[in-house]
């Protein structure tokens, strides 16, 4: 907010969610945490992630004028003020 950017709220979980749907979410969020992370995989993401090239076009014209710390800094303090 200092620097005038506006993070979207976090997307609110629909409240007419069935009983079968919120089992097979919590399923899958189950077996995404249980996805190996050894020093071997951590390097591979690193690795195909370090290929990933966003297009200039979705980049916002505001995102060229902040340093990746200030960014960071912006992330962390509307984290926190959501957490409060």
């Amino acid at each position: 907010q200092m620097l005038r950017l506006h993070l979207p709220d976090p997307p609110v979980d629909s409240e007419d969610e069935s009983q079968e749907e919120a089992a097979a979410g919590a399923t899958a969020a189950s077996s995404r945490s249980s996805i190996p992370m050894d020093a071997e995989h951590v390097e591979l993401v690193k690795r195909t992630m370090a290929g990933v090239k966003l297009p200039t076009l979705g980049i916002p014209a505001w995102a060229s004028q902040i340093s990746e710390e200030q960014w960071k800094d912006v992330v962390q303090r509307t984290l926190q003020a959501r957490q409060s």
